[in-house]
């Protein structure tokens, strides 16, 4: 049995870049949030930033898709919340597309995704993309697919992927992202 769970695992990883429950569809039974991710938030408050599921319908598709919520009362200072996970199947010296589905309500920039490609010892970033910023002049009402493009350079040990949106000017502003994708470019 454990034979047979390694060698679907290295089917799995050969097969090339994965983002793990990328349609935020599996969802701890606890926390209602989907896994696979990390989220991030302010030690000792929290309370400035709501994560969570919400069901949507669209283009043929119902399920879910997470949202982010930053407090109507967050203090105006410079913060990105955001969910995140390290990527698993990129090679160095090759270059990937990661993008994402995003909505919004009451933002006024645009959500983001950053990719990050860290050294071995975790500390030092060799790499990184962020997708372009904009100001929203209003509701995204109907998806929008925003994206990134990343080279990932020699020395690379770890990717992390990062989509959220800055606190600063989104005070009470939500973001609903869903099918999260990475691609290799050729």
């Amino acid at each position: 049995m454990e034979i047979m769970l390694t060698m679907l695992l290295g089917v799995a990883t050969a097969a090339g870049p994965t983002v793990i429950n990328a349609n935020f569809e599996q969802k701890d039974v606890r926390t209602g949030l989907p896994t696979g991710w990390s989220y991030t938030s302010l030690p000792g408050r929290q309370h400035l930033v709501n994560y969570q599921t919400t069901q949507v319908t669209a283009a043929k598709k119902q399920g879910s898709a997470l949202s982010i919520t930053v407090a109507s009362d967050h203090p105006e200072q410079i913060v990105a919340y955001n969910i995140h996970q390290d990527l698993q199947g990129l090679t160095p010296g090759k270059a990937y597309r990661v993008s994402a589905r995003v909505c919004t309500k009451g933002l006024k920039t645009m959500p983001m995704i950053v990719v990050q490609c860290i050294d071995a010892s975790g500390r030092k970033f060799v790499g990184m993309a962020r997708s372009p910023q904009r100001d929203l002049p209003g509701d995204l009402d109907s998806w929008e697919q925003i994206h990134t493009d990343i080279f990932v350079p020699e020395g690379t040990s770890t990717v992390r992927l990062r989509i959220g949106i800055p606190a600063s000017g989104n005070a009470g502003g939500t973001a609903i992202i869903d099918d999260v994708d990475i691609v290799e470019m050729n």
